[in-house]
C-alpha cells in the first residue's frame, strides 16, 4: 500500500504515531501541533521543540535558486512553528546531507543564509550532523520558550472565534508557479518563495488575544482544516475576504488558474492563521499589526465551508500533499 492510498502525509502521522510511546514525564503536547511542549524548571514557562527539513529537488531547486536562499528558507520555516506557538527562538541543530561532489562553496552558502536568519531571529546554532546523501537535505531542529499564559495550540478555538490572518497570502506558490513554467517574475514574488520572512514579529501582538494559532506552511484551507481537527470544530471562510498579495492575480492571468486557489492551497506564506473571540478583536486592531479576518468559527457539524460569490457554499479544500 502506497502512502498517498491511505490519505497522505498527515493520514501517515496518524499510523505511525501508534507505534511510539506518546507520553514522557513532562510532556504538555506531543505530535499534532507545530511544536512539542515540555515542561522546564521554570514553572512560568514551557519549552518548546519543532523540527523540519528541506530536500533538494522535493522542497527546493537550483534551477531557480541559490544555496544561500535554501539556507535562509530552511531556519525561517522552522521558527515561523515556534511564532505560531506565541513562543520566542533559541537553540538550533542543523544536520546536513551532501552528495560528496558537493563544492564545499554549495555548503558554505547554506550556512551563509541560515546565519542571515539566524540573526533576524536571535537563534544560535549549537551542533548537529553532517553525512552523505543522494540530494542535498537540509534538516533543523529548532529549541524555543513560550510563557505558560501565551501558550497558542491548534485545539483551543471556540465556536463563535473569528478566524483571521496575518499578511497576504498566495504570494509564494504564484511565484513559484511562475518560475517552475519559465514565465518572468516580478522581484517581489521571487523573493516571497525564495526568501520568505515568517511572522515571529507578530507572535508578541497575537499570543495574548487569541484563542488558536498555527503557521501557514500548506495553505490556508489544510491549516484551518488543522484546527478544526484538533479543536472539534467547524469552520466558514468567505472567500472575498481572503487577502491575496498583489501580485496573484497578475500571475494567475499569466497561468491561467485561479488566483484563490495560490492562496487555499499553495503554501510556504509563512504567515500567521488564528481564531480570536470577537471581544478582543478591537484590542488586537489596536496593536497596529496587519490582519484580516477571514471567517469564523462554526459547530462541527456545519462543516468546513467556503462561502463564495451569492453566498454560495462549498467544502473548503486544497493544500500541498508531499505523498501526491
Amino acid at each position: 500500500m502506497r502512502i498517498k492510498e491511505i490519505g497522505g502525509e498527515f493520514a501517515l502521522i496518524d499510523r505511525l504515531r501508534q507505534l511510539v510511546p506518546g507520553r514522557c514525564p513532562g510532556l504538555i503536547v506531543g505530535i499534532g501541533d507545530d511544536a512539542a511542549v515540555l515542561k522546564t524548571a521554570d514553572e512560568a514557562c514551557y519549552q518548546l521543540v519543532t523540527a523540519d527539513l528541506l530536500v533538494e529537488n522535493q522542497h527546493f531547486s537550483f534551477t531557480w535558486c541559490g544555496a544561500e536562499e535554501v539556507g535562509f528558507k530552511a531556519v525561517e520555516a522552522n521558527v515561523s512553528d515556534i511564532a505560531a506557538m506565541g513562543g520566542e527562538p533559541g537553540a538550533m541543530l542543523v544536520s546536513l546531507a551532501l552528495p560528496p561532489e558537493t563544492p564545499v562553496e554549495t555548503a558554505e552558502a547554506l550556512y551563509r543564509g541560515m546565519g542571515l536568519s539566524c540573526r533576524r531571529n536571535r537563534v544560535t546554532v549549537v551542533g548537529g550532523d553532517t553525512t552523505r546523501g543522494e540530494a542535498i537535505t537540509v534538516s533543523i531542529t529548532l529549541l524555543g520558550k513560550v510563557a505558560v499564559d501565551r501558550l497558542c495550540l491548534r485545539s483551543h478555538a471556540r465556536v463563535g472565534d473569528l478566524i483571521g490572518v496575518t499578511g497576504t497570502l498566495g504570494g509564494s506558490a504564484a511565484g513559484l508557479a511562475l518560475m517552475q513554467c519559465n514565465l518572468p517574475v516580478s522581484r517581489d514574488l521571487r523573493r516571497k518563495h525564495l526568501v520568505p520572512e515568517c511572522r515571529l514579529d507578530a507572535a508578541p501582538l497575537l499570543a495574548p488575544l487569541v484563542n488558536a494559532m498555527i503557521d501557514v506552511s500548506d495553505g490556508l484551507a489544510p491549516e484551518v482544516g488543522h484546527i478544526c481537527d484538533r479543536s472539534g470544530v467547524g469552520a466558514r471562510i468567505a472567500a472575498d475576504q481572503i487577502p491575496l498579495h498583489p501580485g496573484v492575480a497578475a500571475a494567475a492571468s499569466a497561468l491561467g488558474r485561479d488566483p484563490l486557489g495560490f492562496a487555499l492551497g499553495g503554501g510556504e506564506d509563512y504567515e500567521l492563521l488564528f481564531t480570536l473571540a470577537p471581544r478582543n478583536l478591537e484590542r488586537l486592531r489596536r496593536s497596529g499589526l496587519n490582519f484580516t479576518v477571514v471567517g469564523e468559527i462554526v459547530p462541527a457539524a456545519a462543516g468546513r465551508l467556503l462561502v463564495i460569490a451569492g453566498g454560495v457554499s462549498v467544502p473548503l479544500e486544497g493544500g500541498y500533499n508531499h505523498f501526491d
